[in-house]
């Protein structure tokens, strides 16, 4: 799979990928060299020249929405319109945001989930950095942002790992295209405690990967029972809820989530 990063935060948590053989990583931004500090996004789409990467396979392209630069970001996709491309959009605290960045948030945002909607990409995954820093805990200064990427990070790895993975049992079933916007998240699993990355409204299916220590799954008899309980009381209605139960060397378990709406968020 191919990592594009666009702008200093999206080029940081591309990069948190390169521990993993699995990802070929390119970033895109004014400290790599290849993009000229502009001070308006309209600068940035008309005087960008979009570096051509000899990509093969599908795309993950992350982004931030507190950088004008994500204004070149329709430009650059275009240029790899015949790939597969999942979006990453980081949704930035409002706090601290300038008028521009908070306008050019706004649109860059809606308009990657419309085009998402209408096919063009194949999803649109929000992560919202205070939901991720609220499931972390308290974290220094120092490297605040490195600890929040490299979670990032990991997450979308470990669920890319298990997608790509036969489960010992599951109920999934395919997703709808329709379904489109999404997060991703952790649950504890002995508390059943959900913390998800953004928060998405209309949520209209639910994916739960378990990763149980592999002597637990060959012993434990009620574990199956308590994971159907777990889900079943996650079900919304309109929503379907689904698992897959994988094996895991690891003495910890864990569940990783995906949650997927038809909506365009806020």
């Amino acid at each position: 799979m191919n990592i594009i990063g666009l702008g200093k935060t999206g080029c940081s948590v591309a990069n948190k990928f390169s521990k993993y053989p699995q990802y070929n990583i390119f970033k895109i931004g004014i400290e790599e060299g290849n993009v000229e500090e502009q001070n308006h996004p309209e600068l940035y789409e008309q005087r960008t020249n979009v570096p051509k990467f000899n990509l093969d396979g599908p795309i993950d392209f992350i982004l931030s929405g507190d950088e004008l630069i994500i204004g070149a970001s329709l430009k650059i996709l275009e240029s790899y319109k015949d790939h597969e491309i999942r979006i990453i959009y980081i949704k930035p605290s409002q706090k601290f945001l300038t008028d521009l960045q908070k306008t050019t948030n706004r649109i860059v945002y809606k308009v990657l989930q419309e085009y998402t909607r209408s096919n063009k990409f194949k999803s649109m995954f929000l992560v919202n950095y205070e939901e991720v820093s609220k499931m972390v805990g308290k974290i220094p200064i120092v490297g605040y942002y490195e600890k929040l990427n490299s979670v990032i990070a990991d997450t979308f790895h470990m669920i890319n790992y298990l997608e790509h993975n036969e489960p010992v049992m599951d109920t999934f079933s395919e997703c709808s295209t329709t379904y489109c916007i999404k997060t991703i998240g952790l649950m504890k699993v002995n508390e059943a405690k959900e913390s998800l990355f953004c928060e998405l409204d209309e949520i209209r299916d639910k994916r739960y990967y378990y990763c149980i220590n592999d002597k637990q799954l060959e012993n434990d008899g009620d574990l199956l029972d308590k994971i159907n309980d777990q889900v079943l009381s996650k079900s919304e209605e309109y929503c379907k809820t689904m698992f897959g139960v994988y094996s895991s060397q690891y003495e910890e378990n864990y569940c990783y989530i995906i949650h997927s709406s038809p909506h365009i968020q806020d």
